[in-house]
């Protein structure tokens, strides 16, 4: 009996110290909640990243800057749609929620990828125009000229040097030797071929593309060799020009 009355003010001391522990928890959590954790999230309060794809990188980094974020220039990259200079692609993206200093990663666009084009002189129009078309690039026009250095069938010259760098798809224009020029020229049958075809075998013969008439008539297809001012097979002189007459549509009257 004596030992249980010895114990009674002991546990009620120890009760009532977890009492006033428990309230100075209480009352500390309170305090945090209400005040300092108010003021923590004002001073960090999140910002929505704004959208600076297809800005100039400069202006790209005084928008975010404005913001109170960081910026720094990742990489570079091609791209066919993104003038060179500007953004490309930005991490986070736009309408994230971030901090104040946050790093925003940018990728520059460096444009469309430039095409480095081959040296097509020496080799025959066939090997120009796989070669072009290998690499993405087209082979525009061929045309010919009289060679006494490169034998027939040889590239001579190109519209754009070796080494040049164009973009994708660009059209190529080579000239093809027809061997040594000979003293006299046969004129060829052009009659009823397309206008293209005919300039083409008429420069190919070693003679000039002259006057082109048109001739209203509905029988032919538009731009097809109705005529032409010297008889084909007939010898003529290097350089010579050959007028055409050419079909159209008639007018509607």
């Amino acid at each position: 009996m004596v030992a249980a009355e010895k114990q009674g003010p002991s546990t009620r001391k120890r009760y009532k110290r977890l009492v006033r522990w428990l309230v100075f928890l209480a009352l500390l959590y309170l305090a945090l909640d209400r005040i300092v954790m108010p003021v923590y999230t004002r001073h960090g309060q999140a910002i929505a990243v704004p959208d600076v794809t297809n800005l100039d990188f400069q202006s790209a980094k005084e928008v975010l800057e404005s913001r109170g974020l960081r910026v720094v220039r990742v990489s570079d990259r091609y791209d066919a749609h993104v003038p060179p200079g500007h953004v490309v692609f930005q991490e986070p993206r736009a309408g994230s929620q971030v901090k104040k200093g946050r790093r925003i990663y940018l990728t520059i666009s460096k444009g469309e990828k430039k095409i480095p084009v081959p040296n097509l002189v020496g080799g025959s129009e066939r090997d120009a125009r796989f070669r072009l078309g290998s690499i993405g690039l087209n082979l525009q026009n061929v045309d010919y000229t009289y060679s006494s250095y490169y034998p027939e069938g040889v590239v001579v010259d190109q519209s754009i040097p070796p080494q040049t760098e164009v973009e994708l798809g660009t059209g190529i224009r080579i000239t093809v030797s027809l061997g040594p020029a000979p003293s006299r020229f046969m004129v060829p049958d052009v009659v009823g071929k397309s206008l293209d075809d005919a300039i083409r075998q008429i420069r190919k013969a070693g003679l000039t593309p002259g006057t082109i008439r048109y001739q209203p008539t509905s029988e032919l297809l538009p731009e097809t060799v109705l005529d032409q001012s010297i008889p084909p097979g007939q010898e003529v002189s290097a350089g010579d020009t050959l007028d055409l007459v050419v079909s159209q549509y008639p007018t509607q009257p």
